[in-house]
């Protein structure tokens, strides 16, 4: 089964550029723009979609737009290229380079062109609706069927399915003894109440319950699905056997339930924070020595550098300043005699801070001969600085990632279980990721794959905010950051949904 969250998500790219170069000499250039992304593990370019030619034009709006799968685990480079039309072969006007996790976070971005000019990407999702409406009816004045009473009215909304054709979406409960009913109100999706198009036909019914015989029409409407959204709207109803006037139905309240998606709380300006800790535990083995985890005197990067960088490089393009906590646990900082398990790898813990990935990697490689590998293994401090972070910002402006890197299993379970319940409660995720050869069973139950964590005094997490991934087991390029990356959307919307409240509006 194919799960929901680890889908990618459709994206329309809205491509502009200005102040292009000129190629031709008697007039301006034909401009297009070819798309190509980088797909999965291929290391080539393919391309995606073309814009239409504009002519005489070096300040292009195309109209036509380029729709792509945007997956939030992977890194997805992205190349524009912006060509003059030729008959023959298209000359080359430059190109612009960057990620679609960039673009993404950043919803608008403006890209130097390589030959001169500016590119403008503006992102949106596309989206089958994701909107819920609360509608609440009344009728005034509704004509009388009863002889000896008033008439007892329900109403019955359908949609059209097809010419001719109608599917019952709701029907009402019945109030006895009246002409001005006011019913309760009621909710759909707008997939439910118009398969998303707002033009659909949608026919309300209204008739007088019998507990007798069958129930009389009292009157019929059908308007777009549109015409329901509008607070105040009116409507007469009519016989449709007699064409007989039977009275108004009103529209008095409708809330709009903006169910708020991933990309939605990115565009809302939503920064996504990293912090990352390593672990400099004696079981790693000193970093001189070439069988050391944290061995960097290679050819190529160590386990801990390749996780870093795969990770970092994602998460960086969320977060505009891009700067990130680097911490080390379980060594001892020269100048210090006793293991440490929580200290900034910059050695200056007002400033425990690197610049995207590569500061990350740099600051990391400067630390290793400054510090003596000790232990043992311990969490909780680190986390307790993760939380004291995560509380310290409004809730729906940053969500912190924290990356945790270990050799082993930590010896402070049911410390880090406490810290990781009160985490669950705040706008952060845990990824932990193992390296190295050793056994990880304990380390499964942060995941809560296997049940729902709970600390020592029976507190449960609020939300499920940990995934533990073992390196080892992980083989493609590429599949580290989807594994530990996937759940990462759904725990920010869950966050969202949870703890601050759904976006409301009216609409008047």
């Amino acid at each position: 089964m194919v799960e929901r969250g680890y889908q990618p998500i459709r994206i329309e790219l809205f491509i502009s550029a200005r102040h292009l170069v000129n190629q031709d000499t008697f007039s301006k250039s034909d401009t297009f723009c070819v798309v190509s992304l980088q797909q999965g593990n291929s290391t080539s370019f393919e391309e995606v979609g073309r814009t239409e030619v504009i002519h005489d034009c070096l300040d292009p709006k195309w109209s036509k737009t380029i729709q792509i799968d945007y997956f939030f685990q992977q890194r997805q480079p992205i190349t524009f290229t912006i060509l003059d039309h030729d008959d023959s072969s298209p000359d080359k006007l430059g190109h612009a380079h960057t990620t679609l996790g960039e673009l993404v976070g950043k919803g608008d971005s403006s890209l130097d062109i390589s030959q001169g000019g500016t590119l403008h990407i503006h992102i949106e999702e596309v989206r089958l609706g994701s909107d819920s409406f609360k509608i609440r009816f009344r009728g005034i004045k509704l004509a009388k069927k009863d002889y000896f009473g008033l008439s007892d009215p329900y109403f019955i909304l359908s949609k059209s399915v097809a010419i001719g054709e109608w599917r019952q979406l709701y029907k009402s409960e019945i109030i006895k003894e009246t002409l001005d009913p006011i019913w309760e109100p009621f909710e759909l999706t707008e997939q439910e109440l118009c398969n998303c198009d707002r033009n659909r036909l949608i026919k309300f019914e209204c008739y007088d319950w019998d507990s007798i015989g069958s129930d009389e029409m009292i009157g019929v409407f059908e308007v777009p699905a549109s015409a329901l959204l509008v607070r105040g709207a009116k409507f007469e109803i009519f016989d449709p056997s007699n064409k007989v006037q039977g009275g108004t139905i009103e529209i008095t309240d409708v809330v709009v339930k903006k169910n708020m998606t991933f990309i939605d709380y990115l565009r809302a300006g939503v920064q996504i924070s990293m912090s990352v800790a390593i672990d400099f535990t004696a079981s790693n083995e000193e970093c001189a020595n070439p069988h050391s985890l944290h061995y960097i005197g290679g050819h190529e990067p160590n386990q801990y550098e390749k996780v870093i960088y795969e990770i970092a490089s994602i998460l960086e393009g969320y977060d505009t300043d891009k700067y990130i906590p680097v911490y080390g646990f379980g060594g001892v900082p020269h100048g210090s005699h006793h293991a440490n398990h929580c200290f900034a790898l910059s050695f200056d813990e007002s400033k425990p801070y690197a610049l995207g990935a590569r500061g990350v990697i740099d600051l990391y490689r400067n630390a290793l001969n400054r510090i003596t590998f000790s232990g043992p293994t311990m969490l909780t401090q680190i986390l307790q600085k993760f939380i004291a972070a995560a509380s310290s910002t409004p809730p729906q402006s940053v969500y912190h990632i924290l990356l945790v890197l270990t050799d082993g299993a930590i010896n402070d379970m049911d410390y880090a279980v406490k810290e990781i319940v009160s985490a669950s409660e705040l706008p952060a995720s845990i990824i932990i990721v193992g390296i190295g050869k050793a056994v990880f069973d304990n380390m499964e139950i942060l995941d809560g794959d296997h049940g729902t964590l709970t600390d020592i005094n029976g507190k449960k997490v609020s939300r499920d905010i940990v995934q533990f991934v073992p390196l080892r087991k992980l083989t493609g390029s590429g599949q580290l950051a989807y594994e530990v990356l996937k759940e990462v959307p759904n725990q920010l919307v869950s966050y969202m949904k949870k703890f601050i409240h759904e976006q409301e509006h009216r609409h008047h």
